[in-house]
């Protein structure tokens, strides 16, 4: 066989080889073919299944909303009906309380309109008994008490006022005087106070003063007499209780213009004279101290204490001559009196004449042991002649006598550095400061 036929040969069985491979290979896609298709038909089918379950539940959905919408909008016209029916009851309501609200207010000033009409018939029953105006004069061992009259128209107020809810400053600024002279303090101070909320009456803050005073807060009592001052005519009695008030808080500066005042009125009490003049010299005024001493003493020329409060304002003028002569005039009135010659001893002083300023204070001490004021100024003497020791002795025996006597204290930081015992000194010099904060360092 030729080389030819061979090859022709190969290549035809190559041929058949390649066809068979091709056909299988088509049966093979064919068959893949039709599974693909089924798998696809079978999916197709699916979806539309799954179509058809959506499409119910819209459907559903769409219903279930149309129902909820219908639902609504009942809901929406039950709402609008409540509404309406709320607007009518609140308004029935609003009506109903607008009402009551006059009704109340109509029930109140007529029950305010009774309480001020019994109030006033209660103020002239007053007047008629003479009750006091003023709370002091309901102190003491015989307080003035309600008649039976009184009392029954009493109960009219109290009982109108608690109804028509009066709260007027004048009704009570006079029930609680009333409750003090029946012993009830503390009402009265709660009444007092509520009625100075609203009140400028200057006799009310007087009355809470007093009850203050009389209570032992002189603090507060002086607070509100300084409130009542201002306004009260210079006729009335606070503007000495103001200035007895500052006198004792030892605001001598202060002090000054409502004793004035108060002298006005008072001129035949000597106390009263001797604190305006002892208040003028307290406050440098020294001029003015003479001149209100040297007048009350023609009024009382036998009163030592008032030339003793000229001797020692002389001697702070350095007018030493006339101090000598109201000395000796003073001596003539009481020859025994400890103010005098504490007075004259005081004007050595400041003269420079040490040794007659001792032998003053000791005469002081002759007529009077006890009087602090004397061994303070034998304790400034002892100072100014540097001798110490005898100094601190006078001076210890003076606050032993007085122990809030800020200006011993005050000397006694000069005795204790001249001691060279400072620590000391700091001490006396913080006593002093604390019981008289106008003294200094």
């Amino acid at each position: 066989m030729s080389t030819g036929m061979l090859v022709a040969l190969a290549v035809a069985a190559v041929a058949v080889i390649a066809a068979v491979v091709l056909f299988r290979s088509l049966s093979a896609l064919k068959t893949a073919s039709a599974e693909q298709s089924a798998q696809l038909e079978e999916k197709a089918g699916q979806l539309e299944q799954e179509k058809e379950r959506l499409a119910g539940q819209l459907a559903a959905a769409i219903e279930e909303r149309d129902a909820l919408a219908e639902k609504s909008a009942e809901l929406g016209t039950r709402l609008a009906a409540v509404e309406a029916e709320l607007d009518t009851t609140k308004a029935e309501r609003d009506s109903l309380a607008d009402k009551a609200k006059r009704e109340q207010t109509t029930q109140r000033f007529f029950f305010g309109r009774k309480a001020r009409e019994a109030f006033e018939t209660f103020r002239q029953r007053l007047a008629a008994d003479g009750f006091p105006e003023r709370l002091e004069e309901l102190a003491g061992d015989n307080p003035k008490t309600l008649t039976e009259e009184a009392r029954k128209i009493l109960k009219d107020v109290e009982s109108w006022a608690e109804q028509g809810g009066v709260e007027d400053a004048t009704i009570l600024h006079t029930l609680a005087l009333v409750d003090y002279s029946r012993g009830d303090v503390e009402r009265a101070r709660l009444r007092l106070r509520k009625a100075a909320r609203t009140s400028s009456d200057a006799l009310l803050f007087e009355n809470l003063g007093d009850l203050y005073r009389i209570s032992g807060k002189l603090r507060t009592a002086l607070e509100n007499y300084k409130i009542a001052a201002k306004t009260a005519p210079e006729t009335s009695p606070v503007h000495r209780k103001l200035g007895l008030a500052l006198y004792d808080a030892k605001d001598f500066g202060a002090a000054v213009k409502p004793l004035k005042t108060a002298l006005e009125l008072h001129r035949e009490d000597p106390d009263l004279h001797l604190r305006t003049a002892r208040a003028l010299l307290e406050s440098g005024d020294f001029q003015g101290t003479v001149e209100v001493a040297q007048a009350a003493g023609r009024k009382f020329p036998k009163d030592p204490l008032l030339p003793s409060c000229a001797i020692l304002a002389y001697g702070r003028m350095k007018k030493f001559r006339d101090a000598q002569k109201t000395f000796e005039k003073a001596v003539e009135i009481d020859p025994k009196s400890a103010d005098v010659h504490v007075a004259h001893g005081m004007a050595l002083l400041d003269e420079g004449k040490l040794p007659e300023a001792a032998e003053s204070f000791r005469t002081a001490l002759e007529c009077d042991a006890s009087r602090p004021e004397a061994h303070y100024g034998l304790g400034l003497a002892a100072n100014r002649d540097f001798a110490f020791d005898t100094a601190l002795g006078h001076l210890k025996k003076s606050v032993g006598l007085k122990p809030d006597y800020a200006e011993a204290w005050y000397a006694m930081k000069t005795t204790y550095e001249g001691l060279k015992k400072f620590e000391a000194a700091v001490e006396a010099l913080n006593k002093a400061i604390a019981l008289n904060p106008r003294l200094s360092a």
